[in-house]
């Protein structure tokens, strides 16, 4: 299982429509030290109402598609909540719905099923301020990427190397070992190209840069 700092703490909320698949997340999330659960929840008006006056730092939401409503779901809590992380599970497998949910404010995507391993350490990547993608929608992204590279041509190599590391699911400090770069300098580099794009979160530029508006 993912091993969390015993001076962090990380307050996770759940909400998702399925109890049965709810009651696995909280009991998952609620054994894991350095990480509390604030609540979870059926459905987000519900949830809004408390996370209003006491957001929590990251949202697992459990989806099973992310069709039309599912994404303006997104972008409320997104747009409500902008400084919360927001992690999705779900078995959506089509690109256009995956790049508009990512493009509404998600912070990270596993595709289910996901093992509990796999959310753990996306709830630690995510707390570091990373992006998290599960290797099948990376994949989809990065042959995306590879097709549309002029889409980045504002940002520099090395601003476009860290995006394609933060695309694969590359946590902060791996991509600072693997590129020779202090965490400070990846940091920077990540708030740039946040900047250069527009986007308000590591996954959301990674989604504006290979799915540009027409």
């Amino acid at each position: 299982m993912a091993n969390y700092s015993s001076n962090v703490n990380v307050r996770v909320a759940v909400i998702g429509p399925n109890p049965v698949e709810r009651q696995y997340l909280l009991d998952l999330v609620a054994g894991v030290p350095g990480v509390t659960l604030s609540g979870a929840y059926s459905d987000l008006t519900e949830a809004l109402q408390q996370w209003e006056q006491d957001p929590p730092d990251t949202v697992i939401a459990d989806l099973e598609a992310t069709d039309e409503v599912a994404t303006t779901w997104l972008k409320q809590l997104h747009t409500t909540l902008p400084l919360t992380r927001l992690l999705v599970l779900s078995t959506e497998k089509d690109r256009d719905h995956l790049f508009q949910a990512l493009e509404a404010g998600v912070s990270g995507w596993l595709q289910k099923p996901c093992t509990a391993e796999q959310i753990l350490r996306a709830i630690g990547i995510l707390h570091e301020g990373g992006a998290v993608l599960s290797s099948p929608v990376a994949r989809k992204i990065l042959d995306y990427f590879r097709a549309r590279g002029s889409s980045v041509a504002c940002l520099s190599h090395r601003e476009r190397e860290i995006l394609g590391l933060l695309g694969q699911g590359v946590k902060a400090a791996e991509i600072a070992e693997k590129l020779g770069l202090s965490r400070s300098s990846v940091r920077t580099h990540v708030r740039n190209l946040q900047l250069k794009l527009k986007a308000s979160s590591p996954t959301e530029a990674v989604a504006k840069c290979l799915n540009p508006p027409a």
